[in-house]
């Protein structure tokens, strides 16, 4: 329904003003553990929030997250890791490009969340994990089929909700938005493709999980 819909957009808008809040305010005075703690109970609302406004609930998650056996794992998370070392690479590329715009990168804000300790390491693969599953089901799952129905195509589709996506993460600068929003739109393009999130999610929680490894082990 679209009163749900702008309702999450909404949400998704406050959210983005909350990572510039915490970034810039919150991140110095809230102890990290605790700070991981709220965004995975955070990004398990804002699943939840999407998945109550849905008429029917079972067969819509069932449509994006696919049929699940013991021998399509390993596939779903080999092809998983390419997307993820595509991801990278598309980053990269798009890093390159804009260098010389000297567009911001909010790396401070980046390191700040950067775990110190194996307890907060274990803390921020849990988020990881939370970030993966759940952001994949709201804009590739959810925002993305709903705009389709709205405009009728996938392509415009494809880069509103990426750009919602990296505008998510506004904290890290706009020149990390633009870099997440190619990362979103090969999300997007492989949802597509593969008519369902599990390797995107895979991707996705990598893509993370790793960042917060190599973090990590820089400190």
């Amino acid at each position: 329904p679209w009163p749900h819909t702008l309702f999450l957009l909404v949400v998704l808008t406050l959210w983005a003003f909350y990572g510039l809040l915490h970034s810039r305010v919150l991140a110095s005075v809230m102890p990290r553990g605790i700070s991981y703690v709220s965004h995975v109970v955070l990004e398990c609302l804002l699943a939840g929030t999407t998945i109550a406004g849905l008429y029917h609930r079972r067969r819509f998650i069932a449509n994006v997250i696919g049929t699940v056996t013991p021998r399509g794992v390993l596939p779903d998370v080999a092809r998983g890791f390419l997307i993820y070392l595509a991801g990278a690479a598309t980053m990269v590329a798009i890093w390159l490009v804009l260098k010389p715009l000297h567009l911001s990168y909010q790396r401070e804000a980046v390191q700040a969340m950067a775990p110190h300790s194996r307890l907060e390491l274990g803390l921020f693969m849990l988020l990881s994990l939370a970030a993966g599953t759940c952001e994949e089901f709201v804009f590739r799952g959810y925002l993305l089929r709903q705009f389709q129905r709205w405009w009728g195509s996938t392509a415009v589709a494809v880069v509103v909700s990426s750009v919602l996506f990296g505008c998510l993460h506004l904290y890290e600068g706009v020149g990390a938005v633009v870099g997440i929003c190619g990362l979103g739109t090969l999300y997007a393009i492989v949802a597509v493709r593969r008519g369902n999130l599990r390797s995107a999610m895979v991707a996705h929680f990598l893509q993370d999980a790793l960042t917060g490894l190599f973090l990590y082990l820089r400190h």
